[in-house]
């Protein structure tokens, strides 16, 4: 498959210019990044080195509390690398919580099985200045409560979108390098509260209900009172 095509650009940047970005949240999912943001572009599964997934974005608009990100030193966390023809509208209406932080090349390999070569990277990595690899940082760092809770629905749309991967131990991997999952985080499915929510199947909520409780994690999250 040939994933690098001459973008569209930003009317800031250079007309040579591509640009990739790196989904660990729900942009992981091709069904909500397309629907509510325009995001058709195919899925490259990768490893990030250096970034550390943490349930500390505080998202004021919404009132909830998403997947940030933090640079350590010996962190990794798994994602989908997206290459997209802008920073459009619609993906900065999505993530106004967060600004755009380039990403050094060589921080990205690819995940096991997956569809990007490190031949395909090298050509991306060729020329630093006319390949930029972008992640959104969260503005605010803030742990979730009650009145800013990790909601099931979000959490439900980054995992089906490891699942439409197909790669083994994706899934477990994302719940494994995500951290802070001990506070405010609610099962909403009954009551959805994530606006760009991914379509879900029952059989697939059970599914992630299983791998979170095999990552012990599950036995922190609260069911809403009806």
């Amino acid at each position: 498959m040939q994933f690098y095509l001459l973008w569209w650009l930003c009317s800031f940047m250079s007309a040579e210019t591509k640009h990739y970005l790196v989904g660990y949240g729900s942009l992981l999912s091709h069904d909500s990044r397309s629907r509510y943001s325009n995001i058709l572009c195919p899925n490259m599964p990768i490893v990030v080195a250096g970034w550390r997934r943490e349930w500390l974005a505080r998202g004021l608009a919404d009132f909830q509390t998403s997947l940030g990100v933090s640079q350590i030193e010996y962190g990794e966390l798994n994602a989908v690398l997206l290459p997209i023809q802008q920073i459009s509208a619609e993906l900065r209406n999505r993530e106004q919580d967060y600004q755009f932080v380039e990403v050094d090349h060589a921080s990205i390999m690819p995940a096991n099985d997956s569809q990007l070569t490190l031949d395909e990277l090298d050509t991306i990595r060729t020329n630093p200045n006319e390949n930029k690899i972008w992640i959104c940082a969260n503005l605010l760092k803030k742990p979730a409560n009650m009145h800013f809770p990790i909601n099931q629905t979000y959490l439900d749309t980054c995992l089906v979108g490891c699942f439409d991967l197909g790669i083994d131990n994706f899934a477990s991997e994302f719940i494994k390098s995500t951290h802070f999952w001990q506070n405010g985080w609610i099962n909403d499915r009954n009551d959805p509260r994530y606006v760009r929510a991914a379509k879900v199947t029952q059989k697939q909520q059970i599914q992630i209900d299983q791998l979170l409780e095999k990552q012990q994690v599950l036995q922190y999250r609260q069911e809403l009172s009806l």
